[in-house]
């Protein structure tokens, strides 16, 4: 059963740590609204299994000047995109 876990809250929560401990293959983390702070940590990549799969929203990222950073492996998303991407895990764990 796939999981699509959000994190809405910046680094200094140390929420990132508890959900990696818990990931699937096949997961996915979102990063919303002040977790799109995550995606500057230059080591992110390396937290996750190559088949987890990183997602954030595009317009949290514009709204906290994060659109033109390098955010490798990072897939944005639209709200559209956003509530596909719900509908394609099994269910959904917001970190908060």
């Amino acid at each position: 059963m796939s999981c699509l876990h959000t994190i809405n809250k910046t680094p200094d929560s140390k929420l990132l740590p508890l959900c990696v401990s818990v990931l699937k293959p096949g997961d996915g983390i979102l990063f919303i609204e002040d977790g799109i702070y995550h995606c500057a940590m230059t080591n992110l990549d390396t937290k996750f299994d190559t088949d987890i799969r990183v997602f954030t929203l595009q317009e949290d990222a514009a709204a906290r000047g994060m659109l033109k950073r390098n955010l490798a492996n990072i897939e944005f998303l639209n709200y559209r995109g956003f509530v596909e991407l719900c509908c394609k895990y099994d269910k959904i764990v917001s970190w908060f």
